[in-house]
């Protein structure tokens, strides 16, 4: 395996760079990347987030650090391409369908 799958579910793009280049992970987008480079900015295989944390500005403090790491796994890192998730719309549920032309409904007489 030489790359990676990286989806970004917060509400910021995240931009870093590695070995001279800039990668950019725009919100609810899938973005491939090299194995080293999920490395380098998430800690991908890694235990001790900690130092990731602190590098990308998710925790200043140790007092930080709970939120931080809460913050890195929102970036989904995975080893398949995620499937983006489209749902219907809830309106579909709401709105009969439209009538066929040419099919005759009932009417209505309203009791005076």
């Amino acid at each position: 395996m030489t790359t990676v799958y990286v989806t970004n579910k917060t509400d910021k793009v995240l931009v870093d760079e590695y070995a001279f280049k800039q990668y950019k992970f725009p919100v609810n987008e899938t973005v491939e990347i090299p194995v080293e480079v999920a490395r380098h900015i998430f800690g991908y295989g890694s235990e001790n987030k900690e130092p990731v944390v602190a590098r990308l500005g998710f925790a200043k403090t140790l007092n930080d650090m709970p939120e931080g790491l809460a913050y890195l796994k929102k970036f989904i890192v995975s080893e398949e391409k995620s499937k983006q998730d489209r749902s219907l719309s809830p309106a579909i549920d709401l709105v009969p369908p439209p009538v066929p032309e040419g099919r005759v409904g009932r009417t209505v007489q309203k009791a005076a």
